[in-house]
């Protein structure tokens, strides 16, 4: 047996105590405190008075329109043009008044592109808007390109045409029948007059909404009403349906030669 006589707990101060059990960890290997849950020592400690973040709204989508609050609404928009009575009235103007009139689009104005061509020519090409690739012109990209092929087999000379546009600058998905309610196809009408061509090739069919032509007459000999004279209208698919299509090229040579005959 052991001489030793033991400690009583009032030979050693509390401080003693701590030291002794840490020194007595040490001699065992354990020189770290470890925890089954991470401990963020970086985390600002929350205030007493904090309250928790209100939950986001909801969304509400807003009440459906009727056809009456549609029409109105429709009807308090500004039309395109402006008032009839500032239209220009020389072809001149028009271009002018084409690349910065606000009302006729949307977007930037250095986005719009005017007409080529001079007044009487022996055909007006009319497409529904700019292409995207129309860097330096309006038809100057690729559809430009397919558009010189087809009017050089039609026998018809770049002098002797008019390129024009329905919308001065393009436009993601363009409602025509909204667009006509807005009177763009007075506008254009009034350019057309203007231009004076001898016929009139329109271009996308989307469009013929502007002149109150339904799609189902898009294959019929045509004719509207600009500036009091009657211009005889051929109606084409897009360019870029002319193009991947040789059944879409073959019928619109065909009803070229009917139409020129």
């Amino acid at each position: 047996m052991s001489d030793a006589i033991p400690l009583e707990t009032g030979d050693f101060t509390p401080l003693d105590a701590i030291e002794g059990a840490l020194d007595w960890w040490r001699e065992a290997g354990v020189d770290c405190d470890f925890s089954e849950e991470a401990t963020d020592w970086l985390a600002k400690p929350e205030p007493e008075d904090a309250v928790a973040a209100p939950p986001p709204p909801i969304a509400v989508a807003p009440p459906p329109q009727s056809p009456l609050q549609r029409a109105l609404e429709q009807e308090d928009r500004p039309l395109m043009g402006g008032p009839q009575t500032g239209w220009p009235d020389t072809l001149e103007n028009f271009r002018e008044w084409w690349m910065t009139e606000a009302s006729l689009g949307e977007g930037a104005l250095d986005r719009r592109l005017p007409p080529r061509g001079v007044a009487g020519a022996r055909l007006m090409i009319l497409v529904g808007q700019p292409e995207q690739d129309d860097a330096e012109g309006l038809l100057t990209g690729g559809a430009g390109q397919l558009l010189a092929s087809l009017l050089k087999a039609m026998g018809v000379a770049e002098h002797e045409t008019y390129l024009a546009s329905a919308l001065p600058s393009a436009m993601a998905l363009p409602d025509w029948q909204e667009l006509s309610r807005a009177r763009l196809g007075e506008v254009v009408r009034h350019h057309i007059a203007l231009a004076r061509p001898q016929r009139l090739l329109a271009v996308g069919r989307g469009q013929l909404a502007l002149f109150g032509i339904a799609p189902e007459q898009a294959q019929e000999p045509l004719a509207i009403e600009c500036g009091g004279t009657m211009i005889p209208l051929l109606s084409a698919p897009e360019l870029s349906q002319i193009a991947r299509s040789p059944a879409r090229r073959a019928r619109l040579w065909q009803r070229w030669l009917d139409w020129t005959a």
